[in-house]
């Protein structure tokens, strides 16, 4: 009896025993996009992962529905912070004003690290506080390579913030 597993259906799979990363800088790869049932319109769930396996996800909004209509009730400035944000995302990912800009369509398979032939996004990343209810993992910010290269450069391995609770000094 042989194994015959198609290698999709390991996709969005974790190895076990995949610890939640120190803080710092990481490249991640974006490995699903959804809508979660209780999310607001707009609301996207990016789920990313990490070279050790960890996965977590980070929420993105989108000034946009499935269809590509506007989300009635958005001032201009939440429609330019949400792009602003979708794009710091893009250019995470290598892609350049002139790729953006020009693109007929931006969807999925720009962003899923399957379907763009491997792109890895990077973050700086705090983990959550053990044993502290409430207290989650945490993607502060995705960067550009350049970003993520000059922060590993100066040594710069800790996150701001940390995931620690401030220390109190007498």
């Amino acid at each position: 009896m042989a194994i015959k597993i198609s290698g999709n259906a390991f996709q969005g799979i974790s190895s076990l025993g995949s610890s939640v990363p120190q803080p710092g800088f990481y490249p991640v790869s974006i490995v699903n996009i959804e809508t979660g049932a209780n999310d607001k319109p707009g609301t996207r769930r990016f789920h990313v992962q990490f070279e050790n396996g960890f996965k977590m996800f980070t929420f993105l909004s989108l000034p946009y529905d499935d269809s590509g209509n506007a989300l009635p009730g958005l001032t201009d400035k939440q429609v330019r912070g949400r792009m602003a944000a979708l794009r710091t995302v893009l250019e995470s990912l290598g892609y350049t004003k002139e790729n953006i800009e020009t693109a007929q369509e931006i969807n999925d398979s720009w962003f899923l690290s399957s379907m763009n032939n491997g792109r890895l996004a990077y973050v700086e990343f705090v983990p959550g506080q053990k044993g502290v209810s409430g207290s989650y993992n945490e993607i502060k910010k995705f960067m550009n390579k350049a970003q993520y290269e000059a922060m590993k450069e100066v040594g710069s391995d800790v996150a701001e913030g940390g995931g620690e609770a401030p220390h109190r000094t007498a």
